[in-house]
């Protein structure tokens, strides 16, 4: 009687013993399997397999932990890390792996055995041939797996060992006993088979077939023993060494015909090739990279040995790697305790060769992605293994792009203007300039009162930045060796004290100040943009996506400011007119301060008041085009050059009064110089001109 699963039974069921099979292939009665036994004398198995044996260690092992604000750190001195480097007095990491390499690639099943010290920690690690252990269920099927037990013979007797002590690498899962993984190999005996058999067939026929290199025959009959003895004799000696090739001269009727075996006839390479390639793909290893010629042929007409090489890492070694790291996460990696944050081991491919350039397109990829703005540079960081903080949680878009939802009107750039009609005028008509200044007046008259406010906010903002950057410097400055020393030496100091002072200064949290001061500053500006938008016909509100639109430009805005770059070369060079001049730690830390408020200006008002007028007039013109564009302006007024010439760039004159699209009013306004008067108004077309 069927029982429901979730209502009769307490849990899951397992067999607690392999279910029985007769261990032949399909369509034969002959035993293949036991005819190749363990495959160590089997060379078309061994190459591929001391290839992954070679190929392995060329990665590194490692450990990394994934924190908070995605940062990751790569804990090389781990403990488990050192143990796995020498598990036992008798043999490293090298061996090791190699074992568990070929019983995994054989059998699909390797082990380690775990010997614990006093406290419980696993203190040695042990490679165990994989048919000295096998795992065991419970007679009553509760559990899949309840013990190994390991049978080392030499008249040991088998010793029962719990599951935690077991490290068991498996390849996927033998359906015949879920408790153990299935043999790579498991699919291409036969063809194993034909390689060995094929390998004795010639090695038989050369050692058994010493048959004799000519025949000599009498014609006259029957030849007595003593006359065929001496007939042999005499061949030998007038025929052989270096007297062979001589004239022979019988003399009697006799034939004398050559006789031997046809090397061609021991031709199996075609078989044998068979082999080759099946093993070799079971493994997931392009034959070529093992040097067998099946896969040699290939090369010739298809991929390079660099490609093959390639594919051999990722199909082969690789997954094999992934398989013994998600193991050891499982079965060793717990074994040390909990760790901040999330752990995982993974191998460190980065020296690896063959894989080089994966590396190299894998970097340009990134770049690519982070420069067309759709991941973050936290995203290109993580991907490459480095830290990550608060200030890499950014897109690195073109200041002239802003998001756009569907079905919205297009901006930035992305309006696909229609072609001008002829006739359009190129410069707007005198009654649409003069509604166009009258706009420009407010806005101008809210410029410098706007600019000064963010002003005196930035100089706050690089004074405690400063203050804060000697706090994070005295006290490892005053560990710091600031005696003259070799200039390779000081650069190399100089450049860890630099790092070591960032990362104390946090210099991810104050960027992320610095980006919201941006984003309240550009709010700011456009709601009063909004407010003389009156003048030119359009409703003083904000609208929310104009007010989202502007702000997320002020924070790209500060993208450009890399806060993280100039406080470092300020470091520098602090820390480097410091060591010259001989300064102790307190005035040292003092010096970087200065230079930390500073940055790439003289002092903190100077480096405050160029940004805030820069930052302060290009947030009045992309407000400006964002509040036309809400309203359907689709073009606008150019307001440049109006301090004349001598004071202003013939071409800024020459463009003022013109009319440009949006996109093309977008584009010049990121482009403007600091302390730049350009300046837009929304222009109404024909309706406009006729005020």
């Amino acid at each position: 009687m069927i029982k429901w699963f979730s209502k009769a039974l307490t849990g899951m069921r397992h067999a607690p013993r392999p279910l029985l099979t007769s261990g032949l292939l399909r369509r034969t009665r002959f035993d293949y399997r036991r005819e190749i036994g363990d495959c160590l004398d089997a060379s078309v198995v061994t190459a591929p397999v001391q290839w992954v044996q070679r190929s392995l260690p060329e990665a590194r092992l490692t450990v990394m932990r994934y924190g908070r604000g995605g940062k990751v750190d790569d804990l090389a001195d781990h403990d488990m890390l050192s143990l796995i480097a020498r598990p036992n007095e008798y043999y490293g990491d090298i061996a090791l792996w190699s074992g568990t390499v070929l019983s995994y690639c054989i059998a699909g099943n390797a082990y380690w055995l775990k010997a614990r010290n006093g406290v419980g920690r696993p203190a040695e690690l042990w490679y165990v041939p994989h048919w000295t252990m096998k795992p065991y269920g419970r007679e009553d099927g509760s559990s899949l797996l309840s013990h190994y037990v390991y049978s080392p013979g030499g008249g040991i007797e088998p010793i029962k060992v719990e599951p935690a002590d077991v490290v068991h690498f498996r390849h996927g899962i033998d359906p015949r006993d879920p408790r153990l993984g299935i043999s790579p190999l498991d699919g291409a005996i036969r063809e194993i088979f034909m390689d060995l058999e094929s390998s004795n067939f010639v090695a038989s026929l050369l050692r058994n077939m010493g048959v004799p290199g000519v025949v000599i025959s009498p014609r006259g009959g029957v030849v007595p023993a003593e006359d065929v003895e001496a007939t042999k004799a005499w061949f030998q000696q007038a025929f052989g060494g270096d007297r062979r090739g001589g004239p022979l001269v019988m003399g009697a009727p006799t034939d004398v015909a050559p006789y031997g075996f046809n090397p061609q006839q021991m031709n199996m390479s075609e078989a044998r090739d068979v082999a080759e390639e099946r093993v070799c793909a079971s493994l997931g290893i392009p034959a070529a990279v093992v040097g067998f010629g099946a896969g040699l042929q290939s090369t010739k007409v298809g991929a390079t040995m660099a490609e093959m090489r390639k594919l051999a890492w990722h199909n082969g070694v690789l997954p094999i790697g992934r398989v013994f790291a998600d193991e050891i996460d499982r079965s060793l990696l717990p074994d040390f305790g909990p760790a901040t944050g999330r752990v995982k081991t993974v191998w460190d491919t980065s020296e690896v060769l063959a894989l080089a350039d994966d590396e190299d397109k894998e970097t340009e990829r990134w770049n690519k992605r982070v420069q067309g703005g759709w991941v973050m540079v936290s995203e290109a960081r993580e991907a490459a293994g480095l830290d990550v903080d608060d200030s890499h949680k950014i897109y690195l878009r073109p200041i002239s792009v802003v998001e756009v939802a569907a079905g919205a009107p297009p901006r930035d750039g992305q309006a696909t203007e229609e072609p001008k009609e002829r006739g359009e005028k190129a410069v707007a008509p005198l009654q649409a300039r003069r509604a166009g200044t009258r706009f420009l007046r407010l806005v101008a008259a809210q410029e410098e009162p706007r600019a000064r406010a963010f002003e005196e906010r930035l100089k706050v903002f690089f004074k405690e930045l400063g203050k804060a950057a000697r706090q994070a410097a005295l006290p490892l400055i005053e560990e710091e060796d600031l005696s003259p020393k070799e200039k390779a030496i000081e650069e190399k100091s100089d450049e860890l004290l630099v790092a070591r002072i960032l990362d104390a200064l946090g210099i991810g949290t104050h960027w992320t100040t610095f980006r919201q001061m941006f984003e309240a500053q550009y709010l700011e500006v456009a709601k009063e943009v909004s407010q003389a938008a009156e003048l030119a016909g359009i409703s003083g509100s904000l609208p929310d996506p104009v007010g989202r639109a502007v702000a997320a430009a002020g924070g790209r805005r500060a993208g450009l400011i890399d806060l993280s770059a100039q406080s470092k070369a300020a470091l520098f060079d602090a820390i480097a007119e410091g060591r010259a001049e001989g300064l102790g730690a307190t005035q040292l830390a003092t010096r970087i301060a200065d230079h930390v408020e500073g940055g790439p200006w003289a002092s903190p008002e100077i480096r405050a008041r160029i940004i805030a007028r820069t930052e302060t007039k290009y947030a009045q013109n992309i407000s400006t085009i964002e509040r036309g564009r809400a309203a359907g302006v689709e073009r606008f007024i150019i307001f440049d050059g109006r301090l004349g010439p001598g004071r202003s760039l013939p071409s800024h004159i020459a463009r003022n009064g013109g009319i440009v699209t949006a996109a093309e009013a977008m584009q010049m306004a990121a482009a403007e110089h600091p302390n730049g008067t350009l300046s837009f108004s929304p222009y109404f077309g024909d309706d406009q001109d006729e005020e």
